[in-house]
C-alpha cells in the first residue's frame, strides 16, 4: 500500500482550533486515501495564510521526501494562489495528488494554479471596491477595532501578570536569559498566550516588556540641602548658593546690600563703592 501524507491549512487559529475548514480537508483526504488504497501516516496542519511562507509546507515536502510518500491536500488553493510556487512544487521530487482533482497533471496543474491567482486578484479588488464605496456612504471602517485592542492588551497584561511569579523565580535560579527561560517554560509545559505553540525567546521578551510597563514609576528624591551658620549668609540654604555663586559664595558681603534685614553684616570694602547702583549679578563677581 503506498504511504501518503495530507497537509492542511487553515487561514487563522479561530479555524484551526474550531475546525472550520479543517475538518473538511480531513474528510476528503481521508476519503481519497480509502478509496485509492492509500495509508495515511501523518497529517500536517499549517495556520498561516498564503501571502507569507508556509514553512509547515517545506516540512511536509522534506518528510515525503525521507518516507517516499505522496503529498495529499484537499484542493491546489491549500497550496497556495501564486502560479511561480505552485509550479516549483510541482517540479519538485514529490508526488502531489489534489483530492478534487486527482487525475490532473503538471500542465492542468499549472493552469489550475493560474485560475487560482486570477481568482484572488479577483477577489482582492473586489473587497476594495466594496471598501470605498462603504467608505463613499459615510460606514465608519474598523469602529470596533480601538475597543477590540483595548480588550486584547488587558487580557494579555493579566497574562504577563500571571507569569510574574515564575520569571522571578527563575531569575533567583540563575535563569536570566531569554532562551533559558523559554526553554525551562517548555520543559514545565507552561502554555502560551495562545495555548497552541511553544515558547521563544522573543516571546519571553514580549512578555518581560509588558511587565515593564505595568511597574510603577518612582520619582527621584532631591538630596536634603545642607543649612548654613555662616554669619554672611542671609540664607539657611547653603548648597544653593554655593551652586550659584562657586567658592566665591562664602565671602561675599555685598550681595546683600539691598537686603534691609538685620542679618547683614557689612565688608571692609563696601565703603569704597557704591553698592545701591552695583546689580547683585555684578557684585557677585567682584
Amino acid at each position: 500500500m503506498k504511504q501518503a501524507i495530507a497537509y492542511y491549512r487553515v487561514s487563522t487559529h479561530r479555524q484551526g482550533r474550531s475546525g472550520l475548514g479543517l475538518e473538511a480537508q480531513q474528510t476528503v483526504v481521508a476519503n481519497y486515501c480509502r478509496q485509492n488504497e492509500y495509508n495515511l501516516i501523518d497529517e500536517i496542519i499549517e495556520v498561516k495564510s498564503t501571502r507569507k511562507q508556509q514553512y509547515r509546507l517545506l516540512q511536509a515536502l522534506d518528510t515525503c521526501k525521507h518516507r517516499k510518500a505522496t503529498l495529499m491536500v484537499a484542493r491546489l488553493d491549500r497550496l497556495g494562489r501564486d502560479v511561480e510556487k505552485i509550479a516549483r512544487l510541482v517540479k519538485s521530487d514529490v508526488e502531489i495528488v489534489v483530492t478534487d482533482n486527482p487525475h490532473a497533471n503538471r500542465f492542468t496543474i499549472h493552469i489550475l494554479a493560474a485560475v487560482a491567482e486570477e481568482q484572488r486578484q479577483r477577489i482582492s479588488e473586489t473587497t476594495k471596491a466594496a471598501l470605498d464605496a462603504a467608505r463613499k456612504r459615510g460606514v465608519i471602517l474598523g469602529k470596533h477595532g480601538k475597543t477590540l485592542a483595548r480588550q486584547n492588551k488587558k487580557v494579555a497584561d493579566e497574562f504577563a501578570q500571571q507569569l510574574s511569579p515564575m520569571i522571578k523565580g527563575l531569575k533567583k535560579r540563575g535563569i536570566i536569559t531569554m532562551r533559558a527561560i523559554a526553554q525551562e517554560f517548555n520543559r514545565q509545559g507552561v502554555p502560551t498566550f495562545r495555548g497552541d505553540s511553544q515558547w521563544h525567546p522573543s516571546t519571553v521578551c514580549a512578555v518581560q516588556k509588558r511587565l515593564k510597563q505595568k511597574q510603577p514609576i518612582t520619582m527621584k528624591i532631591q538630596p536634603d540641602m545642607v543649612p548654613s551658620n555662616e554669619n554672611n549668609l542671609l540664607f539657611d540654604d547653603r548648597s544653593l548658593l554655593e551652586v550659584a555663586f562657586g567658592d566665591k559664595a562664602l565671602t561675599i558681603a555685598s550681595i546683600n546690600t539691598n537686603c534691609d534685614c538685620d542679618g547683614y553684616y557689612p565688608n571692609p570694602n563696601d565703603e569704597e563703592r557704591d553698592t545701591h547702583q552695583i546689580p547683585a549679578s555684578t557684585a557677585a563677581i567682584c
